[in-house]
């Protein structure tokens, strides 16, 4: 729910916010650990017998469980991306990295000290003067590409 002062300040907030990925690797986290435990739990379990074949079938059972509870708890740790606001009013570019909703650094870079800022194949790439990589994270949703470019403004039209 969105506080009535939030709404207001949103829509005269004159930059344009491109966030990181919003998804969680609370959930993946989680589903992995169920998945370990139950490949663990599968064999403390008492069985009712020690079939050789019950058991060829319940190691195979196992390694699934496990190959799939250590795919979830790597994919949970992906590195997120930061979130970049665009303020075409003040000619700045912020970059906010944040960890878990708490914000642990944020970095305001002059449209003056980037050189291009390219705009291909669902990434945005920011480059400095020296050819270095300022920003490089994927833009998710093809409909803002007009709205960074007019965030951007005219001296970043061609590269865009």
């Amino acid at each position: 729910m969105v506080a009535i002062s939030e709404t207001r300040d949103a829509q005269h907030d004159p930059a344009i916010a491109i966030p990181g990925h919003a998804t969680s690797g609370i959930m993946g986290a989680v589903g992995g650990a169920a998945l370990l435990i139950a490949a663990i739990g599968l064999w403390l379990w008492p069985g009712a017998s020690w079939d050789p074949l019950l058991m060829l079938v319940k190691m195979g059972l196992s390694l699934f469980l496990l190959c799939g509870g250590m795919m979830f708890l790597m994919a949970a740790r992906r590195p997120s991306h930061p979130e970049v606001r665009l303020d075409a009013r003040r000619g700045c570019l912020r970059l906010i990295e944040r960890d878990a909703g708490a914000v642990i650094r944020e970095i305001e870079i002059s449209y003056d000290d980037l050189s291009e800022v390219d705009l291909r194949d669902g990434m945005l790439i920011a480059r400095d003067h020296h050819g270095q990589a300022v920003v490089a994270m994927p833009v998710e949703h093809s409909g803002d590409i007009d709205a960074i470019r007019a965030a951007l403004g005219p001296g970043f039209a061609r590269a865009a």
